[in-house]
C-alpha cells in the first residue's frame, strides 16, 4: 500500500511540475497543494483467528480489529451509557418485542445502504440452528427473530424478557447480507464488508490493511490504517519509541510511564471485567485439592492483592471481590474482597488436608493484558508463602482461545478474565463461567436455575437482584483466585490527537495524527 501511496505521489508532483512549466503561475492558476494521506499504525497483541468473521468473537483483542470495520446498531460507553450508533433510538413494545429505528445516512463499504434488511439478515444468521458456536450466538440466545417495518424501522423478537437488549445488541456487528451469502463464512472472512470507519484492503503477512472509509456517516480523519501484529508487550512498546506505529495497545502501567517519559502519551481507562486464576474443576480428578472449597478460599486469602496493585499498576485499580466490577450491572456491594491474611490461609489449608500444600500448573498468556503475567508470578509467589506451588506455563492468545472456546485444557487452571464486556452486565460472565458454556470449567448445578431465572427476568430489579445473588455465591465458592479489575493501558506517538477507547473499543474515527508534535 505505501508503494502505491508514493507512486500516487509521485504522478501528482510531475502533473504539478509540467502544469508550472506550461504556463507562468497566476493568482488562479497557482498548483494547489495535495495534502499527504495519512496513515495511522496501530500495534495490536493477534488478528483475529476467524479473520474478517465477526460472530466468532465480542472481546479483547479482536475487536482491535473488527471495530475498524464492523459497527452494532448501540455503543457501550466505560460508564455503560448506551449512545445510538447504527440505531438512532429504541423502545419496548411489549416485554418480546423492542422496536429499532435505524440510521438513514450509513452504507456500506461496497457503497450499498444500510437498512433494516441487514439488520434482519444479522438477526437471522445468529438464531439458525447449528450457530451456537459462535460467541456471539451465545451472548444474544435470548434473539428470536427480526421483521422489518420500513427500510429504517426493525421489530426485534426475543425468546424471553430482555430488559437489557440495547445494551447487548453492540455486540451484534452487522455484515452486508448480499456480500455475506455470495462468499458465505470463509470467504467473507476473507473480504469483510460493514459499515465502519475503515474498509478492508488486505491481510498480510505482519497484520492488516485498511482505507478510510470516506463515504461512511462517520468518516475518519486519517486516510488509512495499518494493524502490525506485535504479540510481545516489549515489541509494541519499541514501536512507539522507534516511531514504527503510533499507538499500541494492552501494554502494561511501567511501559506506558515509559512512552510518556520519552515524549509520547499514555491513554488509562477502565475495563468492565476482573482477572482471575481459575480452576478447571470440571477436568480434575476428585480427590484433587481444589475441589475442596476451603482451599479455593484460603488460595484467595493467600494473595496480598493490594502490594501487587501498587507495584505493577501504581494503585489505579482495585482488589476484585466477584465475578464483576463495581461499575457494572449486578454487582453485590455487599460483599467485600478477601482480605490478605496468610496465616489464616496456612490455617485452612491444614484443615482442609493439606498442612504441606499441595502444587497445581496454571496456562496464562503471555501477553494480551497489562502486566498480566507480572500478576500471575507474585500470585505464585505469596501462594509459596504457604506452601503452594503454582506453575505457571505461558501460552500465547490463540491457545488461550481454544482453551476456552474448545475446552482444551492440559492443566489445572488458566489465567482469564470474567468479563462484562461489552454490555457493562454482570451476568455476561455466566455465558463463559457456568453450566451454560458448552466446554464449562465450572459448573454449580445449584446455581443453574438462578442463573435461568436471572436471564428470564421481566424487569431490571429482578434481574439486578438475582445476579447479585449469583455473584455472591461466587464470592463464597471461589472457583478462582479473584484478583483485580482490569485496567487498560495504551501508549500513543506524540503525533495522536483525539484519542478515544471504551471498554477496549478504539474510536479509530475520531483520532488525529498531526505533523508537528
Amino acid at each position: 500500500m505505501r508503494r502505491l501511496v508514493i507512486a500516487v505521489l509521485a504522478l501528482a508532483a510531475v502533473a504539478g511540475l509540467i502544469v508550472l512549466v506550461s504556463s507562468p503561475p497566476t493568482p488562479d492558476s497557482m498548483p494547489v497543494a495535495v495534502a499527504k494521506p495519512k496513515t495511522l499504525r496501530v500495534g495490536i497483541v493477534t488478528l483475529p483467528a476467524d479473520k474478517g468473521y465477526p460472530w466468532n468473537t465480542t472481546g479483547i483483542p479482536n475487536i482491535f480489529t473488527f471495530r475498524a470495520m464492523f459497527e452494532g446498531l448501540t455503543y457501550v460507553t466505560e460508564d455503560g451509557m448506551v449512545e445510538p450508533l447504527l440505531a438512532t433510538s429504541w423502545e419496548a413494545v411489549d416485554p418480546l418485542t423492542w422496536r429499532f429505528k435505524l440510521r438513514q445516512n450509513a452504507t456500506f463499504h461496497n457503497g450499498k445502504p444500510f437498512t433494516a434488511d441487514a439488520v434482519v439478515f444479522a438477526v437471522a444468521q445468529l438464531t439458525r440452528p447449528g450457530h451456537e458456536v459462535d460467541s456471539t450466538a451465545r451472548e444474544l440466545n435470548g434473539l428470536k427473530s427480526a421483521e422489518a417495518e420500513g427500510p429504517f424501522s426493525v421489530l426485534i423478537h426475543t425468546k424471553r424478557p430482555e430488559p437489557l437488549l440495547p445494551a447487548a445488541l453492540e455486540l451484534m456487528s452487522i455484515v452486508e447480507p448480499e456480500h455475506f451469502q455470495q462468499l458465505g463464512r470463509d470467504g467473507f472472512a476473507d473480504a469483510p464488508i460493514g459499515t465502519g470507519p475503515f474498509k478492508f484492503v488486505r491481510w498480510n503477512p505482519a497484520g492488516a490493511d485498511f482505507a478510510a472509509h470516506k463515504e461512511g456517516w462517520r468518516p475518519p480523519k486519517v486516510d488509512f490504517l495499518e494493524l502490525i501484529e506485535m504479540p510481545e508487550i516489549p515489541a509494541r512498546v519499541q514501536g512507539v519509541l522507534s516511531d514504527r506505529v503510533d499507538l499500541v495497545v494492552s501494554i502494561g502501567y511501567e511501559n506506558a510511564k515509559e512512552i510518556e517519559a520519552a515524549g509520547g502519551k499514555a491513554f488509562i481507562s477502565r475495563d468492565t471485567g476482573v482477572l482471575g486464576t481459575v480452576f478447571v474443576l470440571t477436568k480434575l480428578p476428585k480427590d484433587h485439592p481444589l475441589h475442596d472449597k476451603r482451599v479455593r478460599q484460603a488460595l484467595n486469602y493467600a494473595v496480598n492483592k493490594e502490594a501487587y496493585i501498587t507495584a505493577l499498576f501504581g494503585g489505579l485499580t482495585k482488589p476484585a471481590s466477584q465475578p464483576a466490577v463495581a461499575s457494572s450491572f449486578g454487582f453485590n456491594h455487599q460483599v467485600a474482597p478477601y482480605p490478605y491474611d496468610a496465616a489464616r490461609a496456612k490455617a485452612m489449608l491444614t484443615e482442609a488436608g493439606y498442612p504441606e500444600g499441595f502444587s497445581f500448573e496454571v496456562d496464562v498468556p503471555a501477553s494480551g493484558g497489562a502486566a498480566m503475567a507480572e500478576s500471575y508470578q507474585m500470585v505464585a509467589a505469596d501462594l509459596a508463602r504457604i506452601g503452594v506451588k503454582m506453575t505457571i506455563h505461558l501460552i500465547s492468545v490463540p491457545q488461550l482461545n481454544r482453551g476456552v472456546l474448545q475446552g482444551e485444557w492440559g492443566n489445572a487452571a488458566f489465567g482469564t478474565n470474567y468479563g462484562a464486556q461489552r454490555t457493562t452486565d454482570s451476568l455476561r460472565a455466566m455465558k463463559l463461567h457456568s453450566c451454560i458454556h458448552p466446554h464449562a470449567w465450572y459448573c454449580n448445578e445449584e446455581l443453574r436455575p438462578i442463573v435461568d431465572q436471572a436471564y428470564n427476568a421481566a424487569t431490571l430489579d429482578e434481574r439486578r437482584a438475582l445476579t447479585e445473588r449469583i455473584m455472591g455465591t461466587y464470592h463464597d465458592e471461589a472457583p478462582a483466585i479473584w484478583m483485580h479489575e482490569l485496567m487498560f493501558f495504551e501508549g500513543l506517538g506524540p503525533r495522536v490527537r483525539n484519542y478515544r477507547s471504551d471498554i477496549g473499543v478504539i474510536r479509530y474515527d475520531q483520532i488525529e495524527l498531526v505533523d508537528e508534535p
